[in-house]
């Protein structure tokens, strides 16, 4: 590995000339290199293979972006992207201050996957999330109500509102809907059965709704479900748009509202007329979020070579990609011991469905701690450790020599041109440009490097890239 200085500079020179040539395009349009890439992390939080991208740049189909669309749509990296993204924000975690432990944790994060793979409708599944009852283990939407340290009426409803109306502060009067609900355990290690106790009937009264429509409520009923039956109304505005622009925000990096659980007159959207547009479709598609998804992603504006909003990957993709670079994976193991679990080889970060369960690493790059609902939990900036991981790890220096992905580019490549292309396609989803294969063959030249040490220095570099780093 050569100097850190000279490998730090030729970095700087490389983020310049690959931003530059990521960027390229002929129009308002982003090339086709820069989509798939957008596409593949956006949806499925994986950076495209270098197959898919060798054909995907040289085919002249075209509809080949959206029929891509539909392929990373119906892929299982979706559901377990979205999976994950879901996770996030239910506080699935199996110690404090979620306490679901691990068997909730996973009947949890189950049911979510369930519920994505089948593109439930999106009505659907909030009412199904917030009316359940039952055992942790199985009905496991039941963990929703078991996710926070404090159980209270006041509590749940803060949270719903928050989740589904992009609302920080809620009225007190709404959380007697919730107020019926009790929590007892089993002789079954760790099982809780969540159960609505009528016997809170002797406080019925009329309460007004948020739209200040008064209700009623009726004894011996599921006060739950006057709410949401509000919530959920397709006459309820607020509630798809909300999911409109969380969606828009897990595809575009930023929303109309940002931050996309902060709605209010004090931070209004930006374009409130595509928001608009974008939320009277999703009503009347019976809140199909996979079509939701497939018209923001089919748009001009996510396809943009201009406006797109660039972002630093988040801390599961890009550890999950450094190990699809270089084959080399993390080991993960739980340090709850009921059960102790060890992760198999191989298992993805994204795939881990437990805050609990993480690594240095993922810490790092500011992985969620899932403690809050707010999508702001997310670090996406580079900092000053970061970037003297990147630069400095012994770790990473190692995982990269030791490499089995590189060192098979380097043994089935004649050429340091051809290896230049394939390490280009494996981490930046493109060809290296002829400005760039000129600056890397003059290094290569001049150092005396042999391939298998030119390679290495390669991958280091553009894995510092800003190119890399960053979703663009």
């Amino acid at each position: 590995m050569l100097k850190k200085n000279t490998l730090a500079l030729l970095c700087v020179v490389f983020s310049f000339l690959g931003t530059m040539a990521a960027n390229k395009s002929n129009n308002d349009i982003c090339s086709d290199a820069v989509f798939l890439r957008r596409a593949s992390i956006a949806v499925t939080g994986r950076l495209p293979k270098p197959e898919k991208v060798k054909a995907f740049l040289s085919s002249t189909a075209t509809e080949k972006r959206s029929q891509i669309i539909d392929e990373l749509l119906d892929s299982e990296a979706y559901v377990q992207y979205m999976t994950m993204r879901w996770g996030d924000i239910l506080r699935i975690k199996s110690e404090f201050p979620s306490n679901l432990w691990p068997n909730g944790v996973q009947a949890y994060n189950r049911w979510i996957y369930e519920n994505i793979n089948a593109n439930k409708p999106y009505n659907v599944f909030v009412k199904e999330l917030l009316l359940s009852t039952g055992s942790n283990f199985r009905e496991p939407a039941v963990n929703f109500y078991r996710a926070f340290p404090t159980r209270t009426p006041q509590i749940f409803y803060n949270n719903i509102n928050l989740l589904f109306l992009g609302k920080r502060v809620s009225d007190t009067e709404g959380s007697v809907f919730f107020s019926q609900l009790k929590f007892k355990s089993t002789k079954e290690w760790k099982e809780e059965i969540i159960y609505l106790d009528y016997q809170n009937d002797a406080i019925t009264q009329s309460v007004n709704l948020p739209d200040k429509t008064s209700v009623f409520l009726k004894p011996g009923t599921d006060w739950r479900a006057t709410y949401l039956n509000w919530l959920t109304s397709s006459q309820n505005n607020q509630f798809a748009a909300v999911m409109v622009n969380r969606m828009w925000t897990w595809l575009m990096g930023k929303g109309f509202v940002n931050e996309p659980d902060n709605w209010g007159t004090h931070n209004p959207p930006t374009n409130p007329k595509l928001l608009n547009q974008l939320t009277k479709d999703f009503v009347q598609s019976n809140y199909n979020t996979k079509l939701l998804l497939k018209n923001i992603l089919n748009s001009t504006e996510f396809q943009s070579a201009q406006h797109y909003e660039s972002h630093r990957l988040l801390a599961e993709v890009l550890v999950d990609a450094l190990s699809d670079i270089t084959g080399i994976w993390d080991s993960y193991r739980s340090r709850v011991p009921e059960p102790f679990t060890f992760y198999p080889v191989g298992t993805r970060s994204v795939e881990l469905g437990d805050a609990t369960v993480s690594s240095s690493i993922l810490d790092l790059f500011g992985r969620t701690s899932r403690d809050v609902s707010l999508e702001n939990q997310h670090a996406t900036d580079i900092n000053d450790r970061q970037v003297l991981y990147l630069l400095n790890s012994t770790n990473l220096e190692q995982t990269i020599r030791k490499s089995p992905r590189i060192k098979q580019l380097v043994d089935n490549t004649k050429t340091v041109t051809e290896l230049c292309h394939e390490i280009s396609c494996l981490i930046l989803g493109r060809y290296a440009t002829e400005i760039e294969l000129k600056l890397f063959n003059s290094y290569y030249d001049k150092n005396k490097l042999n391939r298998k040490d030119f390679a290495t220095d390669l991958v280091w570099m553009f894995i510092n890239s800003t190119e890399f780093l960053y979703q663009h």
